[in-house]
């Protein structure tokens, strides 16, 4: 039980000294967060002692810069004020107008300053000590401070007005040039006119003059009907059967402007004479850069015709044919399956709708849907090609050496013929351009006529001697009985019209 008694005891002490502990340590803390309370007070005061001692002497600084500008104000004033009156002195005759103005300029400039300094006193007086007190900077400009900006701007005032005054000089300068100029040009424009005025007789003259060229003109370009022709072909058609029904042709002189058509307008089935056409469709393509003569197109199997030419023996259906060789064996060899691709290539019924551009002529239906053509178009093609050499050269070049000599060449090896001759049941045609010294275009179409190659190589030579007759040209006619050619001079006189020799 004593011993209970004692442990008990010992723990009350000790909760007793732990107490004891705990409470002195919190009056230690207590003490020592007011000595740090006071420290920080101490120093804060000092701090804002020192930013009021700064900002008051900054404060006197300032005041201090303002009076020392505004002595140096005043001094600028007295200085300039000595100068005017030294000049006064000096030139007694200076206008009383300009010192007037002078003087109340610098009374004003006065008033001003008594202005600025009463206000920039008071200015500086409303800075109040607990301004400075508490640091507080001013930001505002006095007016003395705007008065002192003035004064330099005074100076360039003055340098800019010198600166309009030379710029208005140099404009006004610049006006009179103009205004010299324009007036220059007006008096010698007057001047030409005058010197331009036509003389009267001199103008009737040119008109004379022009009337008869355009007359000349005029009678040079006046078409007519070539009547010798005219009756040539009459004799023809009655010598050998020939009648609307199985004869169109036409014939045209470049140079006279003569011409003769005879049922130009029926249609007939055209044969190969429509490949002078359809290649000159490829050909357009080719000047417009859509198309080159490397270019190929392909070969079909329905392309294949039988007739002259390499293009079946050379090629395949399948296969792509080059432009260059189509073209050339359509017109050269008559090529039936090249003028196939060609149309394939475009269509039909496109490539027959393109071939119209070539004439004026309303087409039949019958024209877009089969192989049909009239005199009248061939006439208007030939035409066309002419007129347009630079575009067509190799076409034509092809033309003359095809057919081999046949047709309308066969009789005229003297001239260059650049034709093309078709041929398809009973159907013989050909039609070109015969160069010499006049150019000539004709064209002979037949149905159903007998010998038709030879008949269309005797018309072509016999149209070609009626019109080089009627010129006074030498004209070379054939006696296929006695095989003697008979040279006659048009020219010659009457006992001497006709001489012969004989030809082995």
């Amino acid at each position: 039980m004593e011993k209970e008694e004692n442990s008990k005891k010992k723990d009350v002490l000790r909760n007793e000294n732990i107490t004891k502990n705990r409470n002195s340590s919190k009056k230690k803390n207590v003490s020592r967060n007011k000595r740090q309370s006071k420290q920080n007070s101490k120093t804060k005061n000092q701090k804002t002692s020192k930013k009021r001692k700064r900002n008051s002497r900054e404060s006197v600084s300032k005041i201090r810069e303002q009076t020392e500008k505004e002595k140096n104000f005043s001094r600028r004033n007295r200085t300039l004020k000595e100068n005017k009156l030294k000049i006064q002195e000096e030139n007694p005759k200076v206008n009383e107008t300009k010192l007037s103005k002078g003087a109340l300029k610098e009374s004003k400039l006065k008033s001003k300053e008594k202005d600025s300094t009463e206000k920039g006193s008071k200015s500086s007086t409303r800075i109040s000590i607990e301004d400075v007190s508490k640091g507080r900077k001013r930001t505002s400009t006095t007016n003395l401070e705007k008065n002192r900006r003035s004064y330099p701007k005074g100076k360039h005032t003055k340098k800019r007005k010198l600166k309009m005054n030379s710029r208005v000089f140099t404009i006004r300068i610049a006006i009179l040039i103009v205004i010299v100029i324009i007036i220059g040009i007006v008096i010698y424009n007057t001047n030409n006119k005058e010197e331009e005025k036509p003389n009267p007789e001199i103008a009737n003259e040119q008109v004379e003059e022009t009337v008869q060229a355009t007359s000349a003109e005029e009678e040079v370009i006046e078409e007519t009907v070539d009547t010798s022709v005219e009756q040539l072909i009459a004799e023809i058609c009655a010598e050998n059967n020939l009648n609307e029904n199985n004869f169109h042709f036409f014939y045209y002189n470049i140079e006279e402007k003569k011409y003769y058509f005879y049922n130009e307008d029926t249609y007939f089935t055209a044969a190969s004479t429509i490949k002078v056409p359809v290649t000159m469709l490829y050909y357009d393509q080719i000047a417009e850069g859509k198309m080159t003569l490397e270019d190929t197109l392909l070969y079909n199997s329905d392309d294949y015709e039988a007739g002259g030419g390499t293009t079946a023996a050379y090629y395949s259906p399948g296969e792509r044919v080059p432009l260059s060789h189509l073209l050339e064996q359509t017109i050269v060899n008559s090529d039936n399956t090249a003028l196939n691709i060609l149309m394939g290539n475009l269509g039909y019924r496109q490539c027959k709708e393109e071939l119209t551009k070539y004439s004026d002529i309303e087409m039949p239906e019958e024209f877009y849907t089969s192989n049909v053509a009239s005199g009248a178009y061939y006439y208007d093609v030939l035409q066309y090609l002419y007129q347009n050499v630079e575009k067509y050269k190799e076409l034509i070049e092809y033309m003359k050496i095809s057919s081999g000599g046949e047709y309308l060449k066969a009789n005229l090896p003297q001239y260059d013929v650049a034709h093309k001759y078709g041929s398809y049941s009973g159907y013989v045609h050909d039609y070109g351009i015969i160069y010499g010294e006049n150019t000539y275009l004709i064209g002979v179409f037949t149905n159903g006529v007998a010998n038709a190659s030879q008949l269309i190589a005797e018309i072509g030579e016999q149209v070609v001697n009626c019109v080089e007759a009627e010129e006074g040209e030498i004209v070379v006619e054939t006696n296929t009985e006695n095989d003697v050619e008979i040279y006659t001079d048009t020219n010659a006189n009457a006992s001497n019209d006709t001489s012969s020799t004989n030809m082995n």
